[in-house]
């Protein structure tokens, strides 16, 4: 019976077809409330609001004798358009995955007069929305959408495994929601734990019933969400969210022995760690092709060969439901043999390669912390990480490494998951919090030398470096493209640029000289903080309009200078005042240094933002901080000719 379970759960990566088909299902009548609703209280601005959204979930096994042989999720909403804005509403997205089919769509749109016009079958279109994690997204567009229209539709979500790991959320990402309700019918044989989030405070009410031989049901809502806010660089909709998830602690609940399944984060790794020992030491071969591939030098040497092979020579394929599932019939020789595997696949690969090197190292389970809520020690969820990196231990020092992402250098890791929170799934897990690269390595540096002649044009070179997670992977046209928007006065030619991806490095050169019907003859000004200003303060909430913290994709520095030079005959008539701001969230800096008998003026501006989140608390710091670089960048150097 456990093996049973565990291919039907770590197994998901090979789909079943579905013997489930969405029955025909009506749309309950709108009533005479929903009709008249014009604004929602408390949120008069609303464009739009979401009615009530339903979902009920039938796990394998609920009621089997009156036909449920699959698990799916029945979905169903009602939207009504409040203002001309709110029109956009009119197409929503559905994802879905290779894993969790979209089956049965329909819908309709209600026009304020009770005209009916239905969704045509041409209204949907899909498109692949992450090729590593086999998700798609199917967008469905609504047909004459106005003001006053109800918005009608439903669908069903089939899965290959029984359960579904995923948290429902009650919130919606932009819209109000009046009522949210899901309906979790799991089977007599399951015993199931609940597990709920409210990060504003919204009341979340639960009901338990017990259907006797059919199984089991939970029932979870709330009324009157609010709208989520929609600030500059603000939390993701996971993090804000209100959820709910029932997940699966043990199966065979009602007998002597049941199977404990993901009852607590120790009973969770056992699980996983047990195959992922089978499937990796199925070895064929692979401890040959290790020594073959490593050949000699130092243990860093090795791990450096190794991790490259499996990068580049094993293609990623999707990860399916769950990044840390793997075939418990798999092995590491196979992935191997086919030259593909996922990334737990990947990961076990190189795992096996390294200790075949005596290079210490461990799994680790990450999660992207644009998904929002991370790992939950309340709830031993597997399906909270989405990604499987390793830890080896080189030179005394820890060295993370994703054999998954094409992208990635030795000892680098996303940016997206460096400082998460994450889990090593041994038998007795441990957690840790990956590294994170410091702000100063993730660099925007400019350089400019520009000289001004007798007839009063600016003509020079630049170059510009950046470094770690600033580096923008472009053609020279592109860098071209990008300088002639930041030196609109200029002409931009010579543009050169090189890229050293496993250092996180690109360096680019160019010249410009200033366009002819741009030269006045006696006077010229430039933007000393070009081409990385001048900046426009972001953050034009107050501190106490501001309702969420800060976070940026990741902490950086930018640094311009700018060396001017001037003939005899012109003098300098302004130039920008020295500037110096430090506060916690970060700093700016700016100085002026002249040398009039070598009529020079060198310019430096540097702006580090040292943390990606910074709350509430210091808001205000980090706004007067981006307040200072939009006035400094505001001014300008002036040369005129002397009289």
């Amino acid at each position: 019976m456990k093996r049973r379970l565990l291919l039907a759960f770590l197994g998901a990566l090979i789909l079943v077809p579905g013997v489930l088909r969405a029955q025909a299902q009506a749309f309950p009548p709108i009533t005479a409330e929903e009709r008249a609703l014009t604004f929602v209280p408390g949120e008069p601005n609303a464009p739009a609001v979401v009615l009530f959204r339903q979902g009920e979930l039938l796990m394998e096994g609920y009621g089997s004798f009156f036909g449920s042989y699959r698990s799916h999720m029945r979905m169903q909403a009602r939207v009504k358009i409040l203002t001309e804005s709110g029109r956009s509403r009119g197409e929503i997205s559905i994802p879905h995955s290779e894993s969790t089919r979209l089956e049965g769509f329909a819908g309709r749109t209600v026009l304020p007069d009770g005209t009916v016009v239905p969704v045509p079958a041409d209204a949907k279109f899909e498109r692949r929305a992450s090729r590593s994690k086999g998700i798609f997204v199917t967008a469905v567009a609504f047909p004459s959408v106005q003001v006053g229209a109800i918005l009608d539709y439903h669908y069903e979500l089939v899965f290959s495994s029984p359960f579904d790991l995923e948290p429902w959320f009650l919130s919606d990402e932009e819209l109000p929601v009046r009522r949210a309700e899901v309906v979790y019918e799991t089977a007599p044989t399951w015993r199931m734990q609940y597990w709920s989030r409210s990060p504003l405070g919204v009341v979340i009410h639960k009901e338990e019933t017990d259907s006797g031989l059919k199984g089991h049901v939970l029932r979870a809502w709330a009324e009157n969400l609010p709208s989520l806010p929609q600030e500059p660089h603000g939390p993701p909709f996971g993090e804000l969210a209100a959820q709910v998830l029932l997940l699966p602690a043990a199966e065979g609940a009602n007998t002597s022995a049941p199977n404990t399944l993901f009852d607590n984060w120790r009973s969770t790794c056992t699980l996983f760690t047990r195959i992922y020992t089978q499937v990796a030491t199925r070895d064929n071969g692979v401890e040959r092709k290790a020594r073959a591939v490593a050949g000699n030098g130092t243990p860093r040497q090795k791990a450096e060969v190794l991790y490259r092979f499996v990068r580049d020579e094993i293609q990623t394929d999707p990860s399916g439901f769950a990044a840390a599932a793997v075939d418990p019939a798999g092995s590491v020789t196979r992935v191997l043999s086919k030259q593909r595997g996922t990334g737990i696949e990947k990961a076990l690969l190189l795992g096996q390669m390294l200790f075949f090197s005596h290079i210490e190292y461990s799994l680790v389970w990450a999660r992207d912390r644009r998904l929002g809520i991370a790992t939950d020690p309340k709830a031993a969820n597997p399906a909270w990480f989405d990604a499987v990196f390793l830890r080896a231990k080189l030179d005394g020092k820890d060295v993370f490494l994703d054999p998954a992402d094409p992208g990635l250098g030795f000892g680098q890791i996303p940016m997206a998951y460096e400082g998460t929170a994450a889990l090593i799934p041994w038998d007795i897990p441990q957690g840790l919090t990956l590294p994170e690269t410091p702000f100063d390595q993730n660099l925007r540096q400019a350089e400019v030398d520009l000289t001004l002649d007798a007839a009063g044009r600016l003509s020079g070179t630049g170059t510009l470096l950046f470094t770690g997670h600033s580096v923008s992977t472009q053609t020279a046209e592109d860098w071209k493209k990008w300088l002639a928007e930041r030196f609109r006065e200029f002409q931009i030619a010579d543009v050169k640029a090189a890229e050293t991806p496993e250092e996180r490095k690109v360096a680019v050169t160019w010249t410009l000289a200033q366009r002819q019907e741009e030269v006045l003859g006696d006077e010229v000004s430039l933007t000393a903080s070009a081409p990385l200003g001048p900046l426009a303060q972001p953050f034009v909430q107050t501190p106490a309009q501001r309702r969420t913290k800060v976070g940026f994709d990741y902490p950086y520095r930018d640094e311009v200078i700018l060396h001017l030079h001037w003939p005899e005959g012109w003098k300098l008539e302004a130039k920008p005042t020295p500037a110096a701001l430090d506060s916690p969230p970060g700093a700016f800096l700016t100085a002026v240094t002249m040398k009039p008998e070598e009529r020079t003026l060198l310019y430096r501006r540097r702006l580090d933002v040292v943390r990606r989140d910074v709350d509430t608390a210091q808001y205000a710091d980090l706004r007067s901080l981006f307040g200072a670089v939009e006035t400094s960048d505001g001014q300008k150097v002036v040369l005129v000719r002397r009289p």
